[in-house]
């Protein structure tokens, strides 16, 4: 019997997007990143939350002014500060449903994504379906030019995390460890403090925070196989 968890792939893709504010990275120096997206098709529209990283000379009024120009952006609710020294800002704002990626997204089985809007692209790495791939490269060939589409199949189960995947005990020495400082520079305690505060031994403690290190890890390692993915080519440093 197959396993329906060998039927499932992440997604890289590459999308010259015709039409969207998206473009305004070719000609202007920043790029951005969707924390959350959520789209309603029933009234056409996306809310997005946005991170953007401006770079140079183009400043915020300059951004606010050419995103205020675009027929896909409906409204701007909020930007706020997130990084002064790197001027990056998060934007709440309202954006068309027809003809935008994750509008497009809405109809398949995501199980997870990323992005990066860069260089006039709109880098995407996320998981779906096997079965969904040929019809998700035909829509998104369908908004614009796809400059590369590539997928390997996974496992869901090496990447995420659930509220059972770590044992009481991992889950009590990582999260004592991580707020009496044992991962702070330098560290704040030892694992001999930490037996101490938990009544147990050091190798105890020790052996239940490395299975969770572990564990955190595993899954943690597709997310910087994502980013990997959608930095490539880019040699300016985040």
């Amino acid at each position: 019997m197959r396993e329906m968890n060998d039927n499932y792939a992440l997604v890289y893709l590459r999308l010259k997007h015709e039409g969207c504010w998206s473009e305004l990275t070719e000609y202007n120096n920043f790029m951005a990143t969707t924390i959350t997206a959520k789209p309603n098709r029933e009234k056409k529209f996306i809310i997005a939350y946005d991170d953007v990283k401006l770079n140079g000379n183009y400043k915020l009024k300059n951004f606010l002014r050419d995103l205020k120009k675009s027929d896909k952006v409906k409204e701007i609710y909020s930007i706020n500060k997130i990084n002064t020294k790197r001027e990056v800002y998060r934007i709440l704002l309202k954006e068309s449903y027809e003809n935008m990626v994750r509008g497009i997204l809405d109809n398949y089985t995501v199980f997870d994504i990323k992005d990066l809007i860069v260089n006039g692209e709109e880098r995407l790495a996320l998981i779906v379906p096997v079965s969904e791939i040929i019809e998700l490269k035909k829509d998104m060939e369908s908004i614009g030019k796809v400059l590369k589409f590539i997928y390997r199949k996974i496992r869901l189960d090496d990447i995420f995390l659930s509220i059972f995947s770590l044992s009481k005990r991992e889950r009590e020495s990582m999260k004592l460890a991580y707020l009496y400082g044992f991962y702070e520079m330098p560290k704040k305690v030892t694992l001999d403090d930490l037996a101490s505060l938990l009544g147990i031994s050091k190798p105890t403690i020790e052996d239940y925070i490395r299975r969770a290190e572990r564990k955190i890890i595993k899954s943690f390692s597709y997310q910087l196989y994502y980013y990997d993915m959608l930095l490539e080519d880019l040699l300016e440093d985040l």
